[in-house]
């Protein structure tokens, strides 16, 4: 890659860089520079600036391009149709996805737990942190569709906004690091399910989550089928979309 660079006095020249394609990437920026190549296809292109040197002797940094989804999908496409017309709920923590199956009669066919607690350390690196919930999100993907899944649902993350403000203003808080927990990482999870679910031929829809965490039916079904709470709230948000698709 060519980059233009400046020195103290404003003046101007091109610098090589070979980047580091990072392995699950590789096939995307082969096929985007080939399409490139062939002015088949137009991509903007900056260099991200991390760190530098004391007298600015070294930058420090990467390089970030832009494709458009369409693209993306394309390429990097795992699964071209869904296996069945099973519904799978997810419930997002931010040290764990939940996933629950359930088939046609809304029973439940197949659970999964990925679970990554130290990525909620502060000080934990947030590029390691975002490596580590990605192969976690790609599990849950795979394992939904693998079960038959043709649609997964997901929390509303504008209303967990919305909650999560007032939770943060009301202190309604029960670690020292909840609200710094909450406020980083859930939403942002969510919304890389629903960017991603594609990729598995899958469909996303989103549920509002009022009682899928604290209500009558989430104790209940905790007690009739020896869940743990995330896993009970993950369940509850399948049956939730299921309703919402008016599947019997």
């Amino acid at each position: 890659m060519r980059i233009l660079v400046f020195d103290k006095g404003k003046t101007s020249r091109k610098v090589i860089v070979k980047p580091v394609i990072p392995k699950g990437y590789a096939k995307l920026v082969k096929a985007l520079v080939d399409k490139a190549l062939r002015e088949e296809i137009g991509y903007p292109a900056r260099v991200y600036i991390t760190d530098y040197g004391e007298m600015l002797e070294h930058l420090y940094g990467e390089i970030q391009v832009m494709v458009k989804y369409g693209f993306y999908l394309e390429v990097m496409r795992r699964c071209d149709k869904p296996l069945g017309t099973n519904i799978a709920g997810v419930d997002v923590n931010s040290d764990r996805l939940n996933l629950v199956v359930t088939d046609e009669n809304g029973d439940m066919v197949w659970k999964y737990t990925a679970k990554f607690p130290q990525v909620t350390s502060r000080g934990y690196p947030r590029k390691r942190a975002w490596s580590i919930i990605g192969e976690a999100l790609h599990k849950v993907l795979k394992n939904a569709h693998s079960h038959g899944a043709s649609v997964i649902a997901v929390e509303n993350p504008k209303v967990i906004g919305y909650l999560r403000y007032y939770w943060m203003r009301n202190g309604d808080k029960k670690l020292e690091n909840y609200n710094y927990k909450i406020s980083i990482f859930r939403n942002s999870i969510i919304e890389r399910i629903m960017w991603k679910a594609l990729l598995y031929g899958l469909q996303v829809i989103t549920v509002n989550p009022k009682g899928t965490t604290h209500s009558e039916d989430h104790e209940y079904i905790m007690r009739r089928y020896g869940l743990d709470r995330h896993t009970a709230s993950a369940y509850l948000i399948a049956l939730k979309a299921r309703r919402n698709l008016q599947r019997p």
